[in-house]
């Protein structure tokens, strides 16, 4: 939904047209914010930074949002590149906004949307159809500009949320957990046309969501919030590996493996020794005495899967255990626990139990080191 807007603009390459007007791309600084949840939260966003907020649920990540954008009371400083719009309405910031239930007007088909989205903007109606035609054309949707909300499908529900957001070429991006009630497949296709979209607008974007899968696959940093307060701010690795991480709870924990030498191959690849068996790790240029991998990223089978023997091992099943529709399965190899975790239908499919011997694979993309 539009807070306001007036400032990036659409690359040629994303959009096929010239650009309207010249990009500013924003910087944002939180400074001693507090209200009914923040407590004296302080936090900067870099210019054309994706940030990915995590925390549980009354954290306080959508009343942060909410400030950014002017629409809650606070104390502190609110600064967009350095000046400050405390004193500034919602509609002035310059921020677009796409909130968790989309907000679209019923009443009105995709394009009346999109125009009733840059009212306040001082362009003619020509500028305004042609900045139409750009978006729509960016997110794939200009087959149904005549199709009211509820004629779309969900995942074309949130594109025209999204389109509204960045027609008005805002400076700053703010989205609240905007893929929680799309199937798996559209929300990962989303979040990919998202990233590639923010990235050729430029946009300095704040992206609220618990899942931590989310926050890895679109963030350039990873702020963890926890009763109004910042606990960490980094990159994946940095929430994964520190110990404050392990302590926060809500998070998805990885499983780290201890390694017991690092040597680099080359073309993009370094081996490392864990539990007796070579691994190899995607090299990010610095030598490696852990590695992580999320439960989700193992993949385990009864039978010997077919393919290249890379990151191969074997174990036992430990536990089993249904949590939240997910199985958690915990295998012993060599004495060392490692948890995986995977839908109802996969564990039935494996048809395995407690005690029996199972071969694994740790994907190597998913492998992070440090």
């Amino acid at each position: 939904m539009l807070v306001s807007g007036d400032g990036d603009e659409p690359c040629p390459e994303a959009l096929g047209h010239v650009p309207l007007i010249n990009r500013i791309i924003a910087m944002i600084s939180l400074k001693k914010i507090s209200n009914y949840i923040l407590d004296d939260f302080s936090l900067d966003i870099r210019e054309g930074e994706l940030l990915a907020l995590v925390g549980p649920s009354g954290s306080g990540k959508t009343t942060l949002l909410n400030v950014t954008s002017g629409l809650t009371e606070y104390t502190g400083r609110v600064l967009f590149n350095g000046k400050s719009v405390d004193c500034l309405p919602a509609y002035k910031r310059e921020v677009g906004y796409v909130f968790q239930d989309l907000l679209l007007f019923p009443h009105l088909n995709v394009e009346q949307n999109l125009l009733l989205a840059m009212k306040r903007l001082k362009i003619s109606r020509g500028e305004k159809t042609a900045r139409v035609d750009q978006i729509l054309g960016a997110f794939r949707i200009s087959d149904l500009r005549c199709r009211y909300p509820h004629e779309l499908s969900g995942g074309e529900q949130q594109r025209l949320a999204l389109a509204r957001a960045v027609v008005t070429e805002p400076k700053i991006l703010l989205l609240d957990e905007p893929f929680a009630s799309l199937d798996f497949r559209t929300a990962r296709y989303l979040r990919q046309e998202l990233r590639k979209q923010q990235r050729r607008l430029g946009l300095t974007t704040l992206f609220v969501t618990h899942n931590l899968a989310e926050a890895r696959e679109l963030g350039d940093r990873i702020a963890v919030l926890k009763q109004g307060r910042i606990e960490q701010t980094g990159t994946l690795e940095d929430v994964w590996f520190r110990q404050a991480a392990a302590e926060t709870g809500f998070l998805e924990k990885p499983n780290i493996l201890e390694c017991s030498y690092c040597t680099c191959l080359g073309n993009g690849l370094v081996e490392v020794g864990w539990s007796g068996r070579k691994l190899l790790v995607p090299d990010d240029g610095f030598r490696i005495s852990r590695v992580a991998i999320l439960p989700d990223e193992i993949y385990i089978s009864s039978e010997r899967a077919p393919g290249p023997s890379i990151n191969r091992f074997e174990g036992r099943i430990k536990t089993m255990v249904l949590s939240d529709g997910v199985v958690q399965v915990v295998v012993s190899v060599e004495g060392i626990d490692l948890r995986v975790e995977m839908t109802p239908e996969h564990f039935e499919a494996l048809n395995v139990v407690e005690g029996q011997r199972v071969h694994g694979i740790l994907k190597l993309r998913a492998l992070k080191g440090c």
